[in-house]
């Protein structure tokens, strides 16, 4: 909803901020989402997955609330900054309190449902969000989801039984955290803005050094640290850390095209929320009556070939997209989105099983937050990567840099779905139960 709103709050800001400057209102999302799951999992195992998800939708919807009432860009931001904290504590409690529901040989399937629900979540969120905003401009979409968050903490305060928590009262590695974040931070800065500052500028290099100091920095601390923030051993699983690695190459292509294409609608063909929302809708119909079926091959067969598939296929229309049917006009791009969102499935979904099918549940809620964390990462990029490529350009010149976001989500979907058919290792699938 928030990308469908994204080009018309742009309309109300624009005459105060630039385009790059605006794109924080999306990319702190996902920078605040990513370093804060590195802590998430922890905390979820420790003071219990029902407390920290309940915590995580009222963090969501109070943020919200304050993004939807405020005229000011920099608390927009900081809005969205907490919105970001909100979904980091809610989503590994999310699935760390359903996986466990269901034996091994039917979590593919499992997460099928799970990414169908998601599926229609997206589906309706597109024209759902454009209706709120025709009828009550860009702050509707901030007031919807900050109702819905907090009704749904509601609801899960009376339906969420009590959970098990860990005994481990380890310390939880604050400076860990802090120094994650300004790593992720400054690499958002520097994609963002380093096209405004200018690539070689002293503001551009300082970040750039900033992000390297303290990503190293990070590393020693996770090393040293008597209670370090990351397991690292959970990335010598190689199952878990290829498809982490796919994982993350799905999100950067899907959330390229996600953010741009509302953004070309609306800067290239001029129309109205409705429009735009309406139009995203191929990008997740398919991939919402595909989701489970798909799953049910998985369960059968193994991630391996479905990824490969998924990541390929992903690619070969991200590249049609940009260099005939986006052209050819709408109903064109309609057909190349569908197929897109055909592959998006294929390879999105399954990284998830493929990544956490070695873990014990008892591991679930750390596991989760990690394999979040990464995906995360590659959310945040490729939101990121849609303005560093096409920067503050307008009308013919923006559709012309707008081919680099296809080509750029096109590599991105190939790399991921080969690396994961050379490094996966080979899958053994468990008997169904009949």
């Amino acid at each position: 909803m928030v990308f469908v709103a994204f080009p018309f709050l742009e309309e109300q800001f624009g005459d105060r901020a630039s385009r790059t400057t605006l794109s924080w209102a999306v990319t702190i999302f996902f920078v605040v989402m990513v370093s804060a799951l590195l802590v998430a999992g922890r905390v979820a195992d420790r003071f219990g997955r029902r407390r920290v998800f309940l915590s995580g939708l009222v963090t969501f919807g109070l943020a919200a609330l304050t993004a939807a009432s405020t005229t000011s860009v920099w608390v927009l931001v900081g809005a969205r900054a907490f919105q970001g904290l909100g979904v980091a504590l809610l989503a590994p409690s999310a699935l760390a309190l359903a996986l466990p529901e269901f034996p091994n040989e039917r979590r593919a399937y499992a997460l099928g449902v799970w990414g169908t629900i998601g599926g229609v979540a997206g589906l309706l969120a597109s024209p759902l969000g454009a209706g709120v905003v025709e009828a009550f401009g860009w702050r509707g979409v901030f007031g919807f989801n900050g109702v819905l968050a907090l009704s749904m903490a509601v609801v899960g305060f009376v339906v969420l039984d009590e959970d098990q928590v860990s005994v481990d009262n380890d310390p939880i590695d604050v400076l860990g955290a802090a120094l994650a974040m300004v790593s992720v931070g400054s690499l958002a800065v520097v994609l963002v803005q380093g096209g405004d500052w200018g690539w070689g500028s002293a503001a551009t290099l300082t970040v750039a050094v900033s992000c390297l100091v303290t990503t190293l920095a990070f590393v020693l601390r996770n090393r040293r640290a008597p209670s370090p923030l990351v397991d690292t051993t959970i990335f010598r699983n190689r199952r878990f850390a290829t498809a982490s690695l796919a994982s993350v190459m799905c999100q950067l292509g899907f959330f390229s095209a996600y953010f741009g294409i509302p953004l070309y609608m609306a800067e290239v063909w001029g129309w109205s929320p409705v429009k735009v929302g309406l139009g995203l809708l191929p990008l997740n119909a398919v991939s919402v009556m595909a989701a489970v079926p798909l799953g049910r091959l998985v369960d059968r067969d193994g991630p391996r070939r479905m990824i490969l598939f998924g990541g390929s296929f992903a690619a070969c229309w991200y590249l049609a997209m940009g260099l005939w049917l986006t052209d050819a006009g709408y109903a064109w791009l309609a057909v190349g989105m569908a197929f897109a969102g055909l592959g998006a499935v294929a390879i999105g979904n399954h990284t998830t099983v493929a990544a956490l099918r070695d873990v014990d549940d008892a591991d679930l809620g750390s596991a989760n937050a990690g394999y979040f964390m990464t995906r995360r990462l590659g959310s945040a990029l490729g939101a990121v990567a849609v303005p560093a490529i096409v920067g503050n350009q307008t009308g013919g010149d923006f559709a012309d840099a707008y081919l680099g976001v296809w080509i750029f989500g096109a590599a991105v979907y190939l790399v991921g779905g080969v690396a994961f058919w050379f490094c996966y290792p080979p899958w053994t699938p468990a008997p169904l139960d009949r």
